[in-house]
């Protein structure tokens, strides 16, 4: 991986609250993922990532415990990685994201996304 931390540090860094995504579902994300998951946030702030500001989430539905899984979760980084890239942190597995909206990049960018996620239900979903 050849990661522009500089340049994806000052990306997290002027993403401002008003281009994340405001839904229950990502609220509970946000409001959760650095405590619960303080290895995983250390290692994406090593890249530059804000792991309070995610690309893209993809939640399942709670389960009868009130935890709740996002199968998927994206941030942008600016360089270039290996397609078949795989890093293991405890129990969640980062890798390259092959499908993801478009961001709007003309610049050399991957995202890289990680699961499983388990979060308590903190917001009515």
């Amino acid at each position: 991986m050849n990661v522009d931390i500089r340049k994806t540090h000052n990306y997290y860094e002027v993403l401002d609250s008003e281009s994340l995504c405001h839904c229950n579902y990502c609220k509970n994300y946000c409001s959760q993922i650095k405590s619960a998951y303080p290895a995983v946030a250390s290692y994406l702030s090593s890249l530059g990532i804000d792991i309070e500001k995610p690309f893209e989430l993809s939640p399942l539905e709670p389960d009868e415990n009130d935890m709740l899984e996002y199968c998927s979760c994206q941030y942008i980084a600016f360089g270039r990685c290996a397609e078949d890239f795989r890093h293991i942190i405890g129990q969640v597995e980062v890798c390259v994201a092959s499908n993801y909206p478009n961001p709007g990049i003309a610049e050399d960018f991957f995202v890289l996304e990680f699961f499983p996620i388990r979060l308590k239900v903190l917001y009515p979903l």
